[in-house]
C-alpha cells in the first residue's frame, strides 16, 4: 500500500483509503496506456501497428478473457431484481445517448453506437473491481463482478452486434449474411461457452484454467497500450458531443441508478456497490470497437479520458 495510512495525521481516514486505492491499482494499471503515449509521441510505434495490435486483443485476447469471466460467475447468486433495474437505466440511456450523438449532433450510426455505448459502460472489471475488492474484500464484491458478467454478455456484446450489423448492411449484405457474420464472431462464442459452463457447473480443466488464466489477463494492458498509441497522434480538444456523453457516464447515468435501487428494492449493503460500479469512468472497449470496426475515435477517447478524470471525485465520494 502507498504510505498513507487511514487515520494518519497527513490525511483523515477516508481520503487515505481513497489515496491508496488511486495508487494502487488504479494508477499501476493504468501506467501501460502511458507507456503507449510515449512509444506513440517518440515515434516507436505507429498507428497502423497499434491496430493490429487492438485487433489481436478484441479478436483473441478478449474471448478467453470473457469466457473465463463467465464461466467461473455464480449466476445463481447474483441479485437479479438489481440486476434487472441496473439493465433497464442502461438500455434507456443508451438509447439516448444514441439519440443525441446521431440526431443532435449529426454524426454516424455506427459512432454513435458507440458513444450511446460510452455513455452506460463502466470500466469495471479493470478498474472499480479492484477498489471494491481492496476497500470492501473479496467476499463483497459480487455485486460489482455479476455487472461486468452482464455487460460483457448484453452492453458489450449487443454493442458488437449492432456494428457488425451495420457493417453488413453498410456493404449491402442480406440479414442472413449478417446472421451470419454475427454466428461467427470469437465474442459470441466465448459468451455461449461461458454461460454452459456457468449454468451447468462444469468444471474447466487445469490445462484450460492456466490457459485461460494466462492469456485474458493479457486482453487489457494490449488494449490500453494501443490507446496510449493513437491517443499520441489524437488532439484532445474537447468536442460538444463528447462533453454531453461524459456527462451522461458520469453524472445521469450513476444518478438514476442510484435513485432506481434506493427507490424500488428494500435497503441492502451491496446496493451501494452496484451504484459505485455505475460510477466507473467509461470503459476503454468503445475505444478498442472504434478501431476493430474503423470508426472514428476522437470523441470516443475524449469521453474515455474526460470520464477517467471526473469519475475520481465520485468514485472518491461512494467508495
Amino acid at each position: 500500500m502507498w504510505p498513507c495510512s487511514s487515520g494518519s495525521l497527513l490525511w483523515p481516514a477516508g481520503v487515505a483509503d481513497v489515496l491508496n486505492v488511486l495508487f494502487d491499482p488504479i494508477l499501476p494499471v493504468f501506467a501501460i496506456l502511458f507507456v503507449g503515449y510515449i512509444a506513440g509521441r517518440l515515434g516507436k510505434m505507429t498507428d497502423e501497428e497499434a491496430r493490429i495490435l487492438n485487433r489481436f486483443a478484441m479478436t483473441v485476447l478478449l474471448p478467453v478473457f470473457v469466457f473465463r469471466a463467465v464461466a467461473f460467475a455464480p449466476i445463481t447468486d447474483f441479485n437479479i431484481a438489481a440486476l434487472g433495474l441496473y439493465a433497464s437505466a442502461q438500455a434507456v440511456l443508451y438509447a439516448v445517448g444514441f439519440v443525441i450523438a446521431h440526431k443532435v449532433f449529426r454524426l454516424g450510426v455506427s459512432e454513435s453506437i458507440l458513444l450511446g455505448f460510452c455513455g452506460v459502460f463502466a470500466n469495471n472489471a479493470y478498474y472499480v473491481l479492484p477498489i471494491a475488492k481492496l476497500l470492501y474484500g473479496e467476499t463483497a464484491t459480487l455485486p460489482v463482478a455479476s455487472i461486468v458478467i452482464m455487460d460483457a454478455v448484453l452492453a458489450f456484446g449487443g454493442t458488437m452486434v449492432a456494428l457488425e450489423a451495420r457493417k453488413g448492411r453498410d456493404a449491402g449484405a442480406g440479414l442472413a449474411l449478417v446472421a451470419k457474420r454475427i454466428a461467427q464472431l470469437p465474442l459470441i462464442w466465448a459468451l455461449a461457452l461461458g454461460l454452459l459452463f456457468s449454468a451447468a457447473a462444469i468444471a474447466i480443466p487445469a490445462p484450460i484454467n492456466t490457459f485461460t488464466s494466462f492469456v485474458g489477463n493479457a486482453a487489457s494492458p494490449i488494449a490500453l497500450f494501443a490507446m496510449g498509441v493513437i491517443l499520441a497522434a489524437t488532439p484532445i480538444k474537447p468536442e460538444p458531443v463528447a462533453i454531453v456523453i461524459s456527462g451522461l457516464k458520469a453524472v445521469i447515468f450513476p444518478a438514476t441508478i442510484a435513485a432506481l435501487l434506493y427507490t424500488l428494492l428494500p435497503p441492502s449493503d451491496t446496493l451501494s456497490l452496484f451504484v459505485l460500479a455505475s460510477a466507473g469512468p467509461a470503459g476503454v472497449m468503445a475505444f478498442s470497437l472504434a478501431l476493430l470496426y474503423s470508426v472514428r475515435t476522437d470523441a470516443i477517447m475524449q469521453v474515455t479520458v474526460w470520464t477517467s478524470v471526473l469519475t475520481l471525485i465520485s468514485l472518491a465520494f461512494l467508495a
